[in-house]
């Protein structure tokens, strides 16, 4: 990227994105050090509790990102080659897990399992965001001719409105229970609850996180910096708390409350989002701005080829240190070394997505080339050399 570029460049998001991409690691290090079936108790397990719902805010920050950023997008051409470079870092992340469960584990692929486990994206076991990301890219466009074809601010904050009260608001009145009086004082008594409003749409969360994101480019929120700290502050500590009594005595729940639909991580990832965009980069120097607009690249790939180094770090860290609540000061090494690790593998994803797009740039060009100079040996020709020559390769193979 050029100087100029650097220089107009608006590194906030960088950091937002990066943001995103470190709370998806951490909120991994519950995921796999054991937190879900520990007992809920105790100093260290509340500190975790809140950890865990701070981190909560890690996809929901990638989707609000991606309304911020496309939301004046239209039906191109361009714009749907503008998904190519996310499928290639997913098929070869899929790769790269996939070979390192034959290494680990001695789970031998074939290249139909490799292709199957792609499509269904079981590969990469962190992959179900692409799956999510993928229908959400065919969309924006038409989401973005329903957002911007709405007149005023007050327009936009209906249907940004009205999106928070089907997918999101049935999270924070569907939890309780009404018939047992004893609940109350010990929530872990019952998981039934009642029903207060409708919840037939809380899967389509992403959209509600889209419109925001499309809403706080236009519009941004109306609070001064300090106090949208300070609510995030207070919001986190009474969310975590609300999230131990609920969990106390009893292994971590999961409500729909803590999910990425849940009033909790939506709260704090649109306090988090606005302040962190708030973030004054203009006067970062740009090596600075360059540094973060390389890792703010690696994004994606960090995201998806985690899980080899998740499956290589806790199991030394869960062997070593038999009492999971013990643990949590580990997360300070265990997270950075999973993170560096990831980086620099998306890192080398990247490079060789980039010369997949070179290569097959390259072939497009050869083929529309020969085409329309009919003088030259003709395409069929190369084509039924390699076929012959394939054909010859794959009987000798065979016939060892």
């Amino acid at each position: 990227m050029g100087k100029n570029k650097l220089q107009g460049r608006d590194s906030a998001l960088d950091i937002i994105r990066i943001v995103a991409v470190f709370t998806v690691i951490s909120v991994h290090f519950f995921l796999n050090n054991g937190f879900y079936s520990q007992t809920v108790d105790g100093t260290a397990m509340y500190v975790m509790v809140i950890m865990r719902t701070l981190f909560s805010v890690c996809v929901p920050l990638f989707m609000v990102l991606t309304g911020y950023l496309m939301s004046h997008k239209t039906l191109s051409r361009k714009y749907y080659k503008g998904i190519v470079h996310t499928l290639i870092i997913f098929v070869l992340a899929t790769l790269a897990c996939m070979i390192f469960k034959t290494v680990k584990y001695g789970d031998p692929f074939s290249l139909s399992d490799f292709i199957f486990s792609t499509l269904d994206f079981t590969g990469a076991n962190y992959s179900w965001y692409i799956e999510m990301y993928i229908g959400l890219f065919l969309i924006a466009p038409f989401l973005n001719l329903a957002y911007n074809g709405l007149k005023s601010q007050k327009q936009k904050q209906v249907i940004v409105i009205t999106f928070i009260a089907i997918t999101i608001l049935p999270s924070l009145f569907n939890i309780y229970n009404f018939d047992v009086a004893n609940w109350w004082i010990d929530p872990k008594t019952s998981d039934t609850f009642a029903k207060l409003v409708p919840n037939w749409w809380m899967g389509f969360y992403p959209v509600t996180y889209y419109f925001t994101g499309c809403y706080l480019r236009e519009f941004g929120i109306k609070l001064k910096t300090r106090t949208m700290i300070l609510l995030f502050v207070a919001f986190l500590f009474i969310f975590g708390t609300f999230n131990y009594y609920r969990s106390y005595g009893t292994t971590f729940k999961s409500g729909i409350y803590v999910y990425w639909y849940g009033f909790e991580p939506y709260v704090l990832t649109i306090l988090l989002f606005a302040t962190l965009k708030r973030i004054k980069t203009e006067n970062f120097k740009n090596g600075a701005k360059f540094v973060l607009y390389k890792l703010s690249g690696l994004a994606l790939g960090i995201y998806l080829i985690s899980y080899i180094f998740d499956s290589i770090v806790y199991p030394i860290l869960n062997k070593a240190v038999y009492n999971m609540p013990d643990r949590l000061p580990y997360y300070f090494v265990t997270v950075p070394i999973v993170f560096i690790c990831s980086a620099v593998s998306s890192a080398v994803l990247n490079v060789i997505a980039k010369y997949i797009v070179v290569l097959f740039n390259k072939i497009k060009d050869f083929i529309i080339k020969q085409l329309r100079n009919p003088k030259k040996r003709n395409l069929q020709d190369y084509v039924f050399i390699i076929l012959i020559g394939g054909g010859l390769i794959f009987a000798f193979w065979k016939s060892i």
